[in-house]
């Protein structure tokens, strides 16, 4: 399946807010669970059904649902009539190759975005849709399958005298948003390293397999770039909502999300431009070779010009050569060939050609 471009077949002639899933399926099974906290309690619990947190709307404590798996239509519909989400949200909830995106609505805002991890061993990145829908008092985040970046999230609100115990679902966003964007930068800081190392081997040793890693990393770059950019935006956008769903008192720390989102832009930009210029360094180091090379065959060419012309009149098949039947003629003519070649050497060398 494609990384940059989803193919949307599926959906082909229906109309919006259809649910169907794009992209390829992660886990075989829905998994569904439930951290509801205040600072005085917390329960987490794993759920059959979205109609089991239902009651999460009439509470006053502070209710996280996390729906692992996006291919189950009538799990999306189930969740859709429980919290009142307009089935374009949905739809842009199952298709993963939505583009990273912000809504607000009058009762909840919708964000979905993209968590990047990076197989070392492959050198390749990967990426999946993290969406979340936040209303006043629960926040509902959709995943393709378990296994995220907001492990050390879930440990925080464990701890009783945690911050996150004493706000809202809009410091959970927060926290959640803050761990992705940290994991941008460390995947990117980890494919740095790698780059950074490779501007020495692009002078020492630019050899083909090399050009293969670069042009690998290229790619990588360019996929992560998807992802980043867009993600810039939101932040900005976030700043900017006038909702009653975030509280003033979150603001602030809305405003840090905006400069850890324009470092992973930056620092994405400034690999690419790394890379671009070791492909430059690479065709040049290996011009210079080639360059040497031709300049060291033409020297050898020219060097044989004079002594094939030596040779040649010598080789002839005239009877009446005088210096054929002379008793040093050979070496007279071996030394002559060896006095035009240390000439000609000396010429290059005061040229400065060799």
């Amino acid at each position: 399946m494609a990384r940059f471009l989803k193919k949307f077949d599926r959906k082909k002639g229906l109309p919006p807010g259809s649910l169907v899933f794009v992209g390829q399926q992660k886990t075989d099974k829905p998994r569904l669970r439930i951290i509801d906290y205040d600072i005085s309690m917390m329960r987490d619990e794993f759920i059959q059904s979205i109609d089991d947190a239902a009651w999460t709307k009439e509470t006053e404590t502070t209710s996280w649902i996390n729906i692992d798996g996006l291919h189950d239509a009538e799990l999306m519909k189930r969740v859709g009539d429980n919290f009142c989400l307009p089935s374009m949200v949905l739809e842009d909830i199952m298709n993963t190759g939505q583009r990273p995106k912000i809504e607000e609505h009058s009762d909840h805002i919708f964000i979905t975005m993209k968590m990047l991890s990076l197989d070392e061993a492959q050198g390749k990145v990967k990426s999946e849709q993290v969406s979340a829908v936040l209303a006043r008092n629960y926040l509902i985040t959709f995943q393709e399958q378990p296994g995220d970046v907001f492990e050390p999230v879930r440990d925080r609100i464990k701890r009783q005298n945690g911050r996150l115990r004493k706000f809202g679902p809009d410091y959970l966003l927060y926290t959640l948003i803050d761990s992705i964007l940290e994991n941008y930068l460390k995947v990117i800081e980890t494919m740095g390293e790698r780059i950074e190392e490779m501007e020495d081997e692009v002078l020492a040793n630019p050899d083909p397999k090399l050009l293969e890693e670069i042009n690998l990393y290229r790619q990588e770059i360019a996929y992560v770039r998807k992802s980043v950019r867009p993600a810039r935006e939101i932040i900005s956008r976030i700043n900017k909502l006038e909702s009653d769903i975030i509280t003033a008192d979150i603001l602030p720390y809305l405003m840090d999300l905006s400069d850890i989102s324009e470092l992973s832009v930056d620092s994405a930009e400034i690999y690419k431009e790394m890379l671009a210029s070791h492909i430059t360094t690479y065709n040049m180091v290996m011009g210079n070779r080639l360059n040497e090379i031709m300049q060291f065959l033409t020297i050898f060419a020219t060097i044989f010009i004079p002594l094939t012309f030596l040779a040649g009149i010598y080789g002839m098949n005239f009877e009446f050569i005088p210096e054929l039947h002379y008793k040093y003629g050979y070496f007279i003519l071996l030394f002559v060939m060896l006095a035009v070649t240390i000439t000609m050497l000396m010429y290059f060398k005061k040229r400065k050609w060799i």
